[in-house]
C-alpha cells in the first residue's frame, strides 16, 4: 500500500515524466526484441511493433490520469477519446483534406497521368486504402492521440499559448519515435549517430502536423476520435492512396503529402493569428 501510495505521489508531481516513462519503456522494450520488430500485420504490411508504441501511448496515459484524477479522470478521457458528435463537415475535413489537397497538387505537377486508372480499377485501390484507414485508427492512431492529444495536449491546453503547446507537444512526440527509428534502421553506431537528425526533421514536420491537431482539438469539443481520424486518414493516404496518385519517386509522394501537412497548417495558424481554434479565455 505504502509502495502505491508513493508511486501515485511521484505521479502527481510529474505526471508528464511518468507519462512519457511509461510509454517510452514499452516504446524501446517491443523495438529491441526482434520477434515483434520483424513481424507484420498482413496482408497490410503495417509494422506490429508499432501496434505496440501506440497501445503503450494510451495505456500511459490512463494510468497517469487514474493516478491524478481517479475514477471521474478516467471516465473524462474515455469521453473525449470517443467523442462523436460533432458537426459532418469536421469528418468530411479529417477524412478528406489531406487526400484531395494531395491529389490537386499532383495534378498540378503530373497532369492527367496523376488520375491514370490504377491496374485494378479505381474500386479494389480505393477498398485497399479504406481497409488500412480503419486498421489504422483502431490499431494505431486512436491509442497513440489519447496519449498525445487526449492526455498531454490536454494536460497543457489551459498552461500554454497555443503555439507554445503545439511545439512542447511535437517536441515530446518525436522523442516518442525513437524507438520506431532504431526498430527499422537498426541498433548501431551510424543509426545511433543518425538519430538526432531524424529527430530534428520528426519535430519540424511533427510540429505543423500537431498545430493541425490542436486546431481540431479545440473546435470539435475536445473529440480524440477526430484528430485520430485525421491523422489515421493521413498515414493510409500516404501508405496507399499515394501509389495511385502520385505517379513519381516515393520521395516526390512524400514530399507531396507533406506539403499539403504544411500549407493547410500554415493557412490555419495565420487564419486563425495562432490561437488554433482556442475559444476566448484560453491562454
Amino acid at each position: 500500500m505504502n509502495a502505491s501510495a508513493s508511486a501515485v505521489r511521484g505521479v502527481a508531481r510529474d505526471p508528464v515524466l511518468a507519462f512519457m516513462l511509461i510509454t517510452l519503456g514499452v516504446g524501446f522494450v517491443t523495438a529491441a526484441i526482434p520477434q515483434i520488430v520483424d513481424s507484420e500485420i498482413l496482408p497490410s504490411g503495417l509494422p506490429l511493433h508499432g501496434v505496440f508504441m501506440s497501445l503503450g501511448a494510451g495505456l500511459a496515459a490512463f494510468l497517469v490520469t487514474a493516478a491524478l484524477s481517479g475514477r471521474a479522470g478516467v471516465v473524462d478521457l474515455t469521453g473525449r477519446s470517443l467523442r462523436w458528435r460533432v458537426p459532418v463537415r469536421w469528418y468530411v475535413i479529417a477524412l478528406f483534406s489531406v487526400s484531395v489537397g494531395a491529389t490537386l497538387i499532383s495534378l498540378v505537377i503530373y497532369g492527367p497521368r496523376a488520375l491514370v486508372t490504377p491496374s485494378g480499377g479505381w474500386p479494389p485501390a480505393v477498398a485497399e486504402v479504406v481497409a488500412v484507414f480503419l486498421l489504422q485508427l483502431v490499431l494505431f492512431q486512436l491509442a497513440e492521440e489519447i496519449g498525445f492529444t487526449g492526455f498531454l495536449q490536454h494536460h497543457w491546453q489551459n498552461r500554454y499559448h497555443p503555439l507554445k503547446l503545439t511545439l512542447y507537444v511535437a517536441l515530446l512526440w518525436a522523442v516518442w519515435h525513437m524507438p520506431d527509428h532504431f526498430a527499422v534502421e537498426g541498433w548501431g553506431a551510424e543509426q545511433l549517430i543518425s538519430a538526432p537528425v531524424v529527430f530534428a526533421i520528426e519535430v519540424v514536420s511533427l510540429f505543423f502536423a500537431r498545430a493541425l491537431f490542436v486546431w481540431l482539438y479545440n473546435r470539435t469539443g475536445s473529440s480524440v476520435l477526430l484528430v485520430a481520424i485525421f491523422h489515421a486518414s493521413f498515414d493510409a493516404a500516404i501508405n496507399k492512396l499515394s501509389d495511385d496518385v502520385v505517379p513519381g519517386s516515393n520521395t516526390a509522394r512524400f514530399l507531396i503529402f507533406s506539403a499539403v501537412i504544411i500549407l493547410f497548417a500554415t493557412t490555419v495558424i495565420i487564419a486563425t493569428k495562432g490561437q488554433l481554434g482556442l475559444r476566448p479565455g484560453g491562454c
